[in-house]
């Protein structure tokens, strides 16, 4: 039959088949991989029947086509899952010289819902076994040889082992958790660190021979693997410590001052490190003194932020420290000779003096002995009464006794004429939101066109290097720098 007959002849057979409704599958077998592969093929001893696949599939399909017989009938088993491949186990052990027909026909879907057409049908043998008891064929790394901290160890046996057989016989020291698995249908056990190993630490593993082959022959021999890990030998140090601004949306800017020359009351610290560290535990190690509530923000795995909860005391010294438990992403512990020492600094109040009768205000720059300021008393007769105010920043006076200490420290007194004047008598007080305050002064004189009336205003500071008693200071050690001063003079009657 020529060429042209024969495809004619295949078209006629499809047309046939095609009016009688039936339609023809086409075994698709692609990515898949058949155990055995071949007819009549002899497996090892410890080999079983199994298929697998480079893609996902739906199990249940899969199980309800993979089957093995031999003359008398169906062979009893289970099904084991490995990643992508199934293994059928049989009940017994398989008969040397048994003639087995391994099947694996029909339609089963992949995890997209797609559908799968296969037909294989394979007869096989297993071999005859001379009972060889497992051994240890490799491991990697290589045993005495460096292993790095997040290292699995891969151990190599020279035929699968009974996964449960495997705590009966295996040590570990120093014992550390630790998770097992298998791969490469229970030849290869997987050792992972549940963390890491410790770095610079010796591990000895011990293979008894209580583990045993899956058909039960013991391992051949006891085995020690012993392994080195290496990864990081030098100490992490402390860099510096800097003050920063306690800005988080800022990523804490610095403040332009030396942890020497103080630290705010508000401020952060930022501590650097050489190396990345382990964050918990570097926290856990952490310390200051005095005994201080604080907030910890890693900036990045070498970069602390060390942030005071309710604020630093004012004019204190503070050891900043870290125990030993602090330690770099490979476990050697910090190297510190001793705490970093720093003073806090008292926060700057600044006052903001309001002549309400006026409208005139006068800020921080403003105060002044050398030009006064004019005034007008109300009513304007011989004893007038005049209001001013005071607006602080950086402070709030919420106790009786600060805001006592504040009334103490303003005080408004004639210098001019030097004679005959009375100083004005503070008659009222006011406070609101605990920074603004108001005082009401009385008895003052307006000034004639022969003779000017001069008063000065003082808001006492509480530098520590007045020398003088008082001023302005909060319990939160924020204080007034420096005496605040200004000349006023009354308006001509």
């Amino acid at each position: 039959m020529n060429k042209s007959r024969a495809a004619a002849a295949i078209l006629y057979a499809f047309a046939v088949v095609s009016s009688c409704g039936l339609l023809i599958e086409i075994p698709q077998e692609s990515g898949i991989v058949f155990c055995p592969s071949t007819d009549n093929q002899i497996l090892r001893s410890w080999e079983n029947p199994r298929v697998c696949f480079d893609f996902a599939v739906d199990e249940y399909s899969v199980e309800q086509l993979f089957s093995v017989t031999d003359a008398a009938g169906p062979i009893q088993g289970c099904l084991h899952w490995q990643d992508r491949s199934v293994c059928f186990q049989p009940d017994s052990e398989w008969i040397p010289g048994r003639r087995y027909e391994f099947s694996f026909s029909g339609v089963f879907r992949d995890l997209r819902g797609i559908e799968h057409v296969v037909h294989r049908i394979t007869p096989f043998f297993s071999e005859r076994t001379n009972a060889t008891a497992p051994y240890v064929r490799s491991t990697d790394p290589p045993c005495g040889q460096i292993l790095a901290c997040d290292q699995q160890i891969r151990i190599v046996f020279s035929q699968p082992i009974d996964p449960s057989s495997l705590p009966l016989g295996f040590r570990i020291e120093p014992d550390t958790p630790i998770e097992i698995g298998w791969e490469h249908f229970d030849t290869e056990v997987v050792l992972s660190p549940d963390e890491r190993w410790r770095n610079c630490q010796r591990y000895v593993i011990e293979l008894g021979e209580e583990i045993r082959a899956a058909d039960g022959i013991p391992l051949a021999e006891s085995r020690e693997l012993v392994f080195w890990v290496q990864e990081d030998i030098v100490c992490p140090r402390i860099l510096s410590v800097m003050p920063v601004l306690n800005l988080a949306m800022q990523m804490f800017p610095e403040t332009g001052f030396t942890i020497e020359e103080g630290v705010g009351l508000k401020d952060a610290l930022r501590v650097e490190f050489s190396e990345a560290m382990n964050p918990q535990g570097t926290v856990a190690a952490l310390s200051i003194h005095p005994a201080t509530a604080i907030d910890t923000v890693w900036l990045d795995d070498s970069t602390l932020i060390v942030a005071p909860a309710g604020g630093f005391a004012s004019a204190t010294e503070y050891r900043l420290e870290f125990g030993s438990e602090a330690e770099d992403a490979a476990g050697n512990p910090i190297e510190m000779q001793e705490p970093i020492g720093f003073e806090t600094i008292p926060g700057a109040i600044t006052v903001v003096t309001e002549l309400a009768n006026d409208g005139i205000l006068l800020g921080p720059g403003d105060y002044s002995t050398a030009r006064a300021v004019e005034i007008s008393p109300y009513p304007i007769c011989s004893a007038a009464d005049y209001e001013l105010s005071f607006h602080f920043t950086g402070v709030q006076f919420g106790e009786d006794s600060e805001k006592s200490a504040v009334h103490e420290a303003i005080s408004l007194v004639c210098v001019f004429p030097d004679a005959g004047v009375a100083d004005p008598t503070a008659t009222g007080f006011s406070w609101r939101m605990d920074s603004h305050l108001s005082i009401t002064f009385s008895d003052l004189r307006p000034s004639t066109s022969e003779q000017r009336v001069y008063y000065l205003l003082r808001i006492r500071g509480a530098s520590p290097t007045s020398g003088a008693p008082g001023g302005i200071t909060a319990e939160d050690g924020c204080r007034l720098e420096r005496d605040l001063e200004q000349l006023l003079a009354t308006a001509v009657e």
